[in-house]
């Protein structure tokens, strides 16, 4: 599996904005395991540039911070999955991502496949 984080270079944290990402780190993951990772300058001028370089590099999906509403129809459209709402170091969030939790918010982790409580922001 291949995993496109939007990266913060400064701080190694998962990027807030996606639409102004300029670093994208692509986790390859194997067996539950990161075997090898790469970051990717975007250089984009657009949305639709960030999400043409995730589609190309291959990527079964993308985890990022927050994301426009124009955003995720373009990553729908394109077939990419994504999971926002990630404010953590960039390599933690993918762990726990490989572990299985899924973040909602910047403070709460829920185990996938157990249901949010109501008053949760998903995004």
């Amino acid at each position: 599996m291949k995993l496109a984080v939007t990266y913060h270079s400064d701080n190694g944290q998962v990027f807030r904005q996606f639409e102004k990402t300029k670093v994208l780190k692509l986790y390859e993951i194997e067996n539950g395991e990161v075997v090898h990772t790469e970051l990717v300058g975007t250089m984009a001028e657009s949305v639709s540039d960030i999400v043409g370089l995730i589609g190309m590099m291959e990527a079964d999906g993308v985890l990022c911070g927050d994301l426009l509403p124009e955003t995720i129809t373009l990553l729908n459209e394109e077939g990419i999955l994504f999971y926002s709402g990630f404010y953590e170091d960039a390599d933690e969030a993918v762990q726990d991502f490989i572990d299985g939790y899924i973040l909602f918010g910047p403070d709460e982790i829920i185990p996938s496949g157990e249901e949010a409580s109501p008053d949760t922001d998903q995004k």
